[in-house]
């Protein structure tokens, strides 16, 4: 017979999911999650419905799958629809629990159902049945989820389950049974717990699982809080103590109505993981001797009972806020049923004992189970321990040590891990332990590569460092040659230089007397400029003497003219002597007359030779001055020259001086790089030998 599949109740948004594995650290069952690709997905065949993926995600990534949209819409198309109310509902809107009643009303429900009677229904088939077949133990069941997990992982527990159906389902039926005037109309659940829905399917009753965080936003959006609405009472009886059914052990207070010692006969567990840890290993127990040690196993997942469900809206308060008003409303409904006299007090009971006959009977209220093991053997393999191990070498987990059992990955243990990664349901990433180790393993990778990179890169530069050097060998050799052959220049111009020198100091020398020489004719031409300027004025002087001689010739020949006629006058005798006279004069006169013409002209042609020669010595003692200008300008020169001439021959000297301290250098060089070629090929050596290890 084919086992009929479980529906998903819980949707993995891909979009919010960061792959934390928050979700597999927090389940119970681990391998109904799926770590190996970017999200973390989960099978829903194999998930038990605990909801704790939910609480834990931080992110958003796990939302609860409920019926809250086809309830309501369903309810517009005139759908006759009944509600059921679970006991958590009193945790969830505290004192307002009754107004929820009149809110489901006002949306058309035609009748509202309190799921607590229906407990104490259950809890008068769990009596029925462990009076009548003496079970060395039972499991209650009301949690869907524990069913969910005995059927899939531990169905050796099978036998131990109560075969009663849950609070809900007492109710559900009793409504089928006993409401005929409800008998056809759908059930809706409004419940705390996202799995119930699953409880339908085996069951085959009830129709909308709502949860109470869906009606919670409903009314937060609507803008009509709960506090708006009437408060409406139950169209079923009231429930005494199984009010509490939704509080860890609820289902044990109220068997003590019957049994005051159930207490001591009930093991009451509850919360991940130690339910889930207690069933594991009850088998072993039982098989063993050491187990049932309690008649009684109250048990539920949620650590805060059925009022910290994961659809209750009161994950994260704190357990006596939760509980505060289930146990307020337990008070109230105590007092119901049990007045202050002994005698009414049995009456209040034997009247609740009547009300819960009246709904129950024997066969009515059963339930079977299905064992779902096969499912999770098909989708998931149990490797031998060998094929653990070849995992645990691919994980980096060669030795004890490294197998960290940290729990970062999401699982209990490295082995837990190895199995989901064998199974397809994870991946060695997710380990931090091989990270750690693949992080190290690929820096060293990269590491390597990086350094025969620097190898590769590092040969070829020291191949042409290597040439270089040879290169720079045989440069520092024609260096060496070439600074010698400027030694033998420069000791040859400083040889130059010392030469020049000397014929420098001999031509100052030299300069130096003709300067004085220059000095000296300058002077000299100076005093015959004065000569000749005094010649000048006694030449002026004798042209005007031979002009003077030359008025006195004119006035001699006059008087010789007038000493003729006086001697023609004076006769022959007398004027004949006299007339010689005369003449004597006159030839006289003529002569000087003519003697001083040109002695005159004489004079000024030597005049004019003196004015010449006067101006001839102006121009030469001038050209003599910017002669002897130029011989001081040389002088100074040859002076500047001079010194040029020491600080060359001093610097040549230090030139020769600082040629041989580089051609000893240029030695020291030449070894050193002789050196360096022979290291640097000895370096290259190295380099290909560490390459190759």
């Amino acid at each position: 017979m084919k086992t009929e599949a479980l529906r998903p109740i819980i949707k993995v948004l891909e979009e919010n999911c960061v792959n934390c594995h928050r979700c597999i650290m927090v389940c119970p069952v681990k391998m109904c999650n799926n770590g190996a690709g970017n999200i973390v997905d989960h099978h829903p065949q194999l998930c038990i419905g605990c909801g704790e993926c939910i609480t834990a995600c931080t992110h958003g990534a796990r939302i609860g799958i409920d019926d809250f949209d086809a309830f309501m819409g369903d309810l517009k198309q005139g759908q006759e629809i009944v509600a059921i109310v679970a006991p958590a509902i009193a945790a969830a809107f505290e004192n307002s629990y009754l107004k929820v009643n009149g809110f489901l009303k006002s949306l058309g429900v035609k009748a509202v159902f309190d799921v607590s009677f229906g407990a104490e229904l259950t809890v008068k088939s769990y009596l029925d049945y462990m009076k009548k077949k003496k079970p060395p133990t039972v499991i209650a069941q009301p949690c869907p989820t524990l069913v969910s997990f005995i059927e899939l992982y531990r169905p050796e527990l099978i036998p131990y389950l109560a075969p009663a159906d849950s609070p809900m389902m007492h109710i559900m039926k009793m409504i089928k049974r006993y409401y005929p005037k409800y008998k056809n109309h759908k059930i809706a659940a409004i419940s705390p717990c996202f799995s119930k829905k699953r409880e339908f399917d085996a069951v085959g009753i009830g129709d909308y699982n709502v949860a109470i965080t869906s009606v919670k936003k409903y009314l937060e959006t609507s803008g009509k809080p709960i506090d708006s609405y009437a408060a409406v009472d139950y169209d079923n009886p009231p429930a005494e103590r199984a009010v509490l059914f939704s509080s860890p052990g609820g289902l044990m207070r109220t068997v003590q109505r019957y049994d005051r010692e159930i207490t001591g006969h009930t093991r009451k567990i509850e919360g991940s993981p130690e339910v889930y840890h207690y069933f594991a290993y009850l088998s072993d127990s039982i098989k063993k001797g050491f187990a049932p040690v309690y008649k009684l196993v109250d048990c539920l997942n949620c650590g805060m009972g059925c009022n910290g469900g994961p659809a209750s809206g009161n994950k994260g308060k704190h357990l006596d806020d939760v509980e505060f008003f289930v146990e307020q409303r337990n008070q109230e409904m105590r007092k119901k049923y049990q007045p202050n006299t002994i005698w009414k007090k049995l009456f209040s009971r034997n009247k609740l004992e009547k009300i819960l006959d009246s709904y129950w009977e024997d066969g009515l209220y059963t339930r079977s189970y299905t064992d779902r093991s096969a499912i999770y053997k098909q989708m998931v393999i149990s490797p031998t321990p060998e094929a653990i191990e070849a995992m645990f070498v691919q994980m980096h987990k060669k030795e004890s040590a490294d197998r960290l059992n940290c729990g970062a990955c999401g699982y209990k243990s490295c082995e837990q891990m190895a199995v989901a990664i064998i199974n397809g349901l994870n991946k060695p990433e997710n380990c931090r332990h091989y990270t750690e180790i693949e992080k190290s393993l690929r820096l060293e990778k990269e590491s390597r590569e990086m350094l025969n990179k620097v190898y590769d890169r590092t040969l070829t530069e020291m191949y042409k460092s290597i040439e270089g050097l040879k290169a720079l060998s045989g440069q520092i050799g024609e260096t060496a040659n070439y600074v010698l052959g400027s030694s033998d220049v420069i000791q040859k111009m400083v040889e130059n230089t010392s030469s020049i020198h000397t014929t420098l100091e001999q031509n100052a020398e030299t300069v130096l007397k003709l300067n004085e020489s220059s000095k000296d004719g300058k002077n000299q031409l100076r005093e015959i400029g004065g000569l000749i300027a005094d010649v000048s004025e006694q030449s002026d002087a004798l042209i005007e003497a031979c002009k003077v001689i030359g008025d006195i010739a004119e006035e001699t020949s006059i008087l010789g003219m007038n000493a003729a006629i006086e001697a023609a006058h004076a006769g022959e005798a007398v004027g004949k002597g006299f007339a010689v006279v005369a003449g004597e004069i006159r030839k006289l006169a003529d002569n000087s007359g003519r003697q001083a013409v040109e002695i005159a002209d004489s004079l000024k042609k030597i005049k004019g030779l003196i004015d010449t020669s006067k101006e001839s010595s102006v121009r030469a003692q001038e050209q003599f001055d910017r002669t002897a200008s130029m011989i001081d300008a040389v002088k100074n020169e040859e002076l500047r020259i001079k010194e040029s001439m020491n600080s060359q021959n001093s610097g040549g000297t230090q030139v020769l001086d600082s040629l041989s301290e580089i051609n000893a250098l240029i030695a020291k060089i030449k070894d050193a790089s002789a050196g360096l070629l022979v290291s640097g090929e000895e370096v290259v050596r190295n380099i290909s030998s560490l390459k190759a290890m």
